[in-house]
This record gives structure tokens, sequence and C-alpha cells, in this order.
């Protein structure tokens, strides 16, 4: 009996080591797998486009001009005439003379009136170029023109003007007619004019009414409205008759309306009744050969030198007078201080020059 209970507990050992090893195989049995989710659907991506190459031409190169003055870059000088003129042939021939004097190459261009030359003188298509007064001082203000030669007109290179009236007016004369010398001052002069009636030619006149309306400015002489006879005769003609206007303005220096044919033939004591109360000094330019500032200054002074030297020949002076219409019977050089007299007898009238020299005349 004995030797059975002690068997006993060896069995409830071996028992209790089977349950365990179940219990063991139990925890290592393996999972079910979890539920898979469903795949997101991938998008696929887009082919990568290959970037479309812009070809962008190669800028032509500018071909280089040759040297100004040689074949394919003439120097160019323009003209205010119509192209069917006579003119036109007389300037093609100076500029032919000026190419044989200074072995230039050179080219004539003919426009129909300043607005199309001061056009192309601001495109730079144009190198010298020739200017009446105002178109001068316009062209050198803004930057585009330098004076080169003067032209000598009637037998000066510039002119001025001449306050006259009836000597049945009273007005105190500052003029000597038997020497031609004007006599004291013109503040003293003008002033007398002060609350008084001018007959002027018309409004677009340099000396017929510019000129005069800056001098009675500048001596802050006011006048009543003027009255425009549009010629100098006529001038002459009211004041002679009376109750029309109390002085006048003509030109002077480069001839005098009072001896003109007209005047002596008709009212031959004009000249008795009619005087000189005073005479500016010259201050209008004639007309003038002027150069665009970006011409080298040694083709301005060869040309210009060539110029003087045609000038010098009778029959280069009737060609340069026939190019230009008007009568030429010298030429010198002159520089930018020539104009300056002008310059300060227009200076208080604040003058809207781009708008007068479309419509100026010299006389």
């Amino acid at each position: 009996m004995k030797q059975k209970n002690r068997q006993q507990p060896q069995n409830w050992l071996i028992l209790l080591m089977a349950m365990i090893f179940l219990v063991a195989i139990s925890g290592c049995k393996s999972e079910p797998p979890l539920p898979t989710s469903t795949p997101s659907p991938t998008s696929t991506p887009e082919p990568t486009t290959t970037p479309t190459r812009i070809f962008t031409p190669r800028p032509t190169a500018t071909p280089t001009l040759p040297p100004l003055g040689e074949a394919g870059n003439p120097i160019t000088i323009g003209f205010i005439l119509s192209q069917n003129s006579s003119a036109g042939t007389s300037a093609e021939e100076l500029t032919d003379l000026l190419r044989q004097r200074t072995n230039y190459e050179m080219e004539t261009l003919l426009y129909p009136d300043f607005q199309s030359l001061s056009t192309a003188i601001m495109n730079g298509e144009v190198d010298l170029f020739w200017l009446n007064p105002l178109e001068y001082l316009y062209l050198n203000e803004q930057g585009y023109a330098i004076v080169m030669l003067m032209t000598n007109h009637q037998g000066v290179f510039s002119y001025g003007v001449q306050f006259i009236a009836n000597i049945n007016r009273g007005f105190t004369l500052h003029f000597d007619p038997h020497t031609g010398d004007t006599l004291g001052d013109m503040m003293s002069a003008l002033q007398q004019f002060s609350g008084t009636r001018p007959c002027f030619t018309n409004s677009e006149s340099i000396p017929g009414f510019i000129v005069p309306s800056g001098l009675l400015a500048n001596t802050s002489t006011p006048t009543l409205d003027p009255v425009f006879t549009y010629n100098y005769n006529a001038v002459i003609r009211a004041l002679y008759i009376g109750g029309i206007c109390d002085f006048g303005v003509t030109y002077a220096y480069t001839g005098d309306p009072l001896t003109s044919s007209d005047i002596l033939s008709n009212l031959p004591d004009a000249q008795s009744l009619i005087n000189i109360v005073w005479r500016s000094d010259s201050l209008i330019p004639n007309l003038n050969l002027s150069a665009s500032p970006n011409l080298p200054v040694f083709i301005r002074f060869r040309i210009g030198e060539a110029m003087l030297n045609i000038a010098d020949s009778p029959d280069g002076l009737y060609l340069i007078s026939n190019a230009l219409n008007y009568q030429v019977e010298a030429l010198r050089s002159v520089e930018d201080h020539f104009y300056n007299p002008l310059r300060s007898a227009i200076l208080p009238l604040d003058l809207d020059l781009e708008a007068l020299t479309l419509k100026t005349s010299l006389q």
C-alpha cells in the first residue's frame, strides 16, 4: 500500500506538466491574418512632357557703316525747296561742287517746308541745313543746330528795325538822318510811344512785328492794339495820311522803305514828313548754314572752308543764291553768340518758337 501511495503524487505531477504543455502549445498557434484593406488605386503619373524649345532667331548683325563722308554713308545737306524747282538743280550742283572740293561723299535732300526739314533734322537724317533766324533759335534751343556760316543779303549780315512817325505827331527824334547815328538811349526813345497805336505789317514778321514788340516790352512801353497793314509801304502811307496809327516800324540797314520807288513816285514829300524816331542796332541775322552737333568738328571746318571758297567767286555766289532762292552777296563764319542780341530782344515775349517757325517771315 505504501508503494502505491508514493506513485500518486508522481501521477499528479505528470498531469500538471501535460496541462502546461497543452497551454503552451495553444499559445504558440498563429493568429488568423488581419483583414487587409483594399489599396487605393495609385494614380498613373502622366508622362513627362519635354518642353518645347523656342528658337529665337539671332539678330541680324547691323552692317557697319563706312566712315561718314565715304561712299555708302554720305554727308547730307538739306534745302527747303520744291522737288521740281530749278533751285533744286542748283542745290544739286552746289552739293557736287562741295563734294569735289572736300572729297566727301555728299547728298542733297529737298524738303517742302520747315516742318518736314526740322523733323528730319531731329531724326538725325540731315547733317547740314539752311535756317532763318527763328528756325535757328528753335533748333539750337532743342540741341539740334550749331551755326557755321552767315549770308550777306543786300550788303549786311544782319539788320535792324526803325521806329518812324509823322513829324506832326511831335515825338522827340533820337536819330540823326545825316550821320545815320542813333542818339540817346532806347528807353527814353521808345517810352514816348506809351499809350499810342502802332502800325505793324503782320503778326508773323520778324522785323515788322516780333522784334519791335520785344523792344517795346523790354522798355516797359505799353501800346494800343496795332493796325496790321501787311506791307511796309502801307505803313508809311498810313502815317502819311494820319489818323490810322501814331507810329510804325520797318526794317533798317538792309534798305529803307522810305526810299522805295513806290514812295518816291507817289508820296514825294513823305521823306520830309515821315521821320525816323529811333533805329536799333543790327540784331536780326540773315539766313545761315547750320550743322548738326553730331557732325564732327573737323568735317564742319572742312566743309565751311570749301563753302567760303565757293562764295569767293561770282559763279559760286550765283550758284548759292539760286540754290537758296535768296540773294547772297557773301558768306562769313559766325558763332552762336551772333544771335544773342536777337535772343535779348524777344526774351520778354516768351514766344512759342516751335509754332512761330512754321509761319514766320523775314520781311
